[in-house]
């Protein structure tokens, strides 16, 4: 339940208010068709103290190019007055947010995220919680060039929080596809909502809770939320504004959206920015101590293949310098028989020449003797 979670900051610094034992008198929000999706979110922001000054403080900048978000927080700011003294409507907001179908339900994180982001630029969205700052290892095809050696190196990421939000805003998985029945479908189990978490050595405690029954096709959301004003919990929904007991929040199957407030700092704080200090140095350390030994094995490598292509050089040389050798032996080795076969010959037509004169002058000789002029 707890692997999926969003976390969005509000910039600020919040402030304790004082516990009164008077009961605020709070005001609904009418439904206009099937808005209950955004009239919850509205009054989650309502009851955020922090949020609520910010936008009955709002002055409009005639020179602010961007007019859309002024019309928006122009509508949250009367809203809010009007949520001061009587149960108002959402007209306004839903003409801003170019809401046109009033009838069709929408996603209450969906438009809780989409007004942040109108009206709040700087509204940071993380996923996860505890995963959030465990360090992750990307796939290969998304490996990082390493600077040293200029090659895909394996690559590690990791996140840190440099400034924790005064909201914190986690947003419950319901709903999963489920490939049995090849539709999504709604986890009804019940959860432990626990009422305060502790985050490095930041403190929140909750405050707001924005529940769901039905399913994703359909349904109905309302808010349970604890007053900064008075300490008492509320249950806003659409019109209806009633006192609310904490303990249905115990094994709910229908918490949707939850909602935290940083109290005050715990005094180790400090010892969290050592922390967070020593750890940036430590990955920085490693991540150098990394890179040398990628540099290192990288140059071996190099030196190697060097190493290793010169020897094939070398053997290639000498390869080709022993081949040529002896082709150069055999060419010369030939030569050299078959002068000696030319010679042989030479020799053996010369002597074979005078053997013959020889013969023919004793022949001619004898022919003279025998047969005399007569």
């Amino acid at each position: 339940m707890w692997t999926v979670l969003r976390l969005l900051g509000f910039s600020g610094v919040h402030r304790d208010a004082q516990a009164s034992h008077s009961a605020k008198q709070y005001h609904g929000l009418r439904n206009q068709g099937s808005t209950c999706y955004l009239n919850t979110v509205l009054q989650c922001l309502y009851m955020t103290k922090d949020f609520r000054t910010a936008v009955q403080s709002f002055k409009q900048d005639p020179q602010d190019s961007n007019q859309g978000n002024a019309g928006l927080l122009l509508q949250l700011q009367n809203l809010f007055g009007e949520l001061n003294k009587v149960n108002a409507t959402t007209e306004g907001i839903t003409e801003s947010l170019s809401i046109n179908n009033v009838y069709e339900q929408q996603d209450a994180v969906e438009y809780y995220q989409r007004i942040l982001k109108q009206i709040v630029p700087q509204v940071s969205q993380k996923e996860g919680l505890e995963a959030f700052f465990q360090p992750s290892q990307l796939d290969e095809d998304n490996w990082l060039y390493c600077d040293q050696c200029d090659q895909k190196t394996e690559t590690e990421t990791w996140n840190e929080i440099e400034e924790f939000p005064t909201v914190l805003t986690l947003h419950l998985k319901r709903f999963d596809f489920d490939y049995m029945q090849m539709r999504h479908v709604k986890n009804h189990c019940p959860m432990e909502i626990p009422p305060t978490l502790q985050l490095k050595d930041y403190e929140y405690d909750l405050y707001a809770v924005v529940n769901h029954s039905g399913d994703r096709n359909g349904g109905h959301y309302n808010a349970a939320i604890k007053s900064f004003e008075d300490n008492q919990w509320y249950c806003f929904d659409d019109s209806s504004v009633t006192k609310y007991s904490v303990d249905a929040l115990q094994k709910s199957r229908l918490a949707y959206l939850l909602m935290y407030r940083q109290t005050a700092p715990s005094r180790r704080n400090f010892t969290l920015q050592k922390l967070l200090k020593s750890t940036a140095l430590r990955r920085m350390t490693s991540a150098l101590h990394n890179r040398f030994i990628i540099a290192g094995v990288t140059a071996i490598r190099r030196m190697t293949s060097a190493l290793h292509n010169r020897f094939i050089i070398a053997g290639v040389t000498a390869l080709r310098r022993m081949t040529s050798a002896l082709h150069n032996r055999f060419i010369i080795a030939g030569v050299t028989a078959i002068r000696r076969m030319t010679s042989a010959l030479h020799n053996r037509f010369i002597i074979a020449g005078v053997v013959t004169t020889c013969l023919v002058t004793v022949m001619w000789r004898m022919f003279r003797l025998r047969f005399p002029k007569s």
